[in-house]
């Protein structure tokens, strides 16, 4: 068992065989569908992107509170004394405040305890990438200072390239202005973005998804320089073939790449929608 214990939360979209391998505590989000409160660890997912596209009101997330880590600094208290928790970036969300929050908390109680908390300067599967290598680190048997050096640094290093399928979950949640509507159904314009030191920038306006896909196919190639092992997570939300064809062309580019498959959580899909597909990478 590592000496540090992980925490992240649901939107680093890290498969569940690879949580329970690693034992990285994953705080869940709630959303909100038709009214309806769900943890958004407990929807399945094919199921929660059929209630996506059926409700006729716009799903949200509950803003971020400190209880659930709260619930999971004191319970992993148990076991070890470090604890390292890794949020998305501070302008995405409350997470990381609210995690403060908790150690502060929990630490009037705990005093042997030890918690860092890192805003992630990447989300989704680069955010899951980034804790990934912190809890294989921690297996490894760093320490936790060690781990928040090394993590700091790989966050330098991890870039993400995506592709919407459409605006109208944005356009719904208030993340863009209305007048993209008009564009999106006049154009068909598949946005291609990117997400580094915390903030999100559109790079590329491609007219059909192919397109987009080879848009970041080749953004990758710019980065990537064959002097180090490739890790690649291919990501997507409800679009699992386009996911495999993205996967399919890095393998055949390549082939040493430890590639992993992420599909989006519901506290993703709120706000993207079905059809986002795209990828993180980092050379070691």
């Amino acid at each position: 068992m590592a000496n540090v214990a992980i925490v992240t939360d649901t939107t680093a979209c890290i498969p569940s065989e690879l949580v329970r391998k690693y034992q990285i505590e994953v705080i869940p989000i709630d959303v909100v569908i038709d009214g309806k409160v769900y943890p958004d660890n407990e929807l399945e997912l094919g199921r929660f992107y059929r209630m996506l596209k059926e409700s006729p009101l716009t799903a949200k997330t509950i803003g971020s509170v400190p209880g659930p880590y709260i619930e999971a600094f004191s319970r992993l208290a148990s076991r070890t004394d470090q604890i390292l928790c890794i949020t998305e970036p501070v302008r995405f969300s409350g997470m990381f405040n609210a995690a403060q929050l908790a150690v502060m908390q929990v630490l009037e109680k705990q005093k042997n305890l030890c918690i860092k908390v890192i805003p992630c300067e990447t989300a989704a599967a680069g955010l899951g990438l980034v804790v990934l290598e912190a809890a294989r680190q921690a297996e490894a048997g760093k320490s936790l200072n060690n781990l928040v050096a090394q993590i700091n640094n790989l966050m330098q290093r991890v870039y993400l390239y995506a592709t919407l399928d459409t605006f109208d979950y944005l356009i719904r949640g208030g993340r863009i202005p209305k007048i993209a509507a008009l564009a999106d159904s006049v154009l068909q314009i598949k946005p291609v973005f990117t997400l580094r030191n915390g903030d999100a920038q559109t790079i590329a306006l491609p007219r059909t998804a192919e397109k987009a896909l080879q848009n970041i196919l080749d953004l990758m190639t710019e980065h990537v320089k064959g002097k180090g092992k490739l890790t690649v997570a291919v990501m997507h939300a409800d679009a699992l073939e386009r996911a495999h064809s993205l996967e399919q062309s890095i393998k055949e580019k390549y082939p040493q790449a430890e590639i992993l498959l992420m599909e989006f959580t519901p506290v993703m899909g709120v706000h993207t929608g079905p059809g986002v597909v795209g990828i993180a990478f980092y050379e070691a």
